[in-house]
């Protein structure tokens, strides 16, 4: 399980930098760059659907990628967290330990 988590937490990291990186990088250009943000939105899946509810509550932030960008951020490190105290609290410890 500890091998999930930190797959899952190495990929986040990676998406959320790709994301970060390419609104810096096309920022004031012209060019379409929406992959980025969509891929780190499906990998905060369940948590990033949270975003919804704010936005209705503060809808300026749809004006504001890098308010959106810092949320979304949040909730997958939120999420990393989570899955991390899951695979360190699992009994569950894969067929290594199971030598008996």
């Amino acid at each position: 399980m500890k091998i999930v988590a930190a797959i899952y937490s190495l990929v986040l990291g990676a998406v959320a930098l790709w994301a970060w990186s390419s609104y810096f990088v096309y920022e004031d250009s012209p060019m379409e760059h929406l992959l980025p943000a969509i891929a780190f939105n499906i990998v905060t899946l369940p948590s990033s659907l949270l975003v919804e509810g704010i936005v209705g509550q503060v809808p300026w932030m749809l004006n504001s990628p890098v308010a959106m960008l810092s949320v979304v951020t949040g909730f997958g490190g939120i999420q990393a967290a989570l899955v991390w105290l899951i695979a360190v609290r699992s009994k569950f410890q894969g067929a290594s330990t199971k030598r008996r």
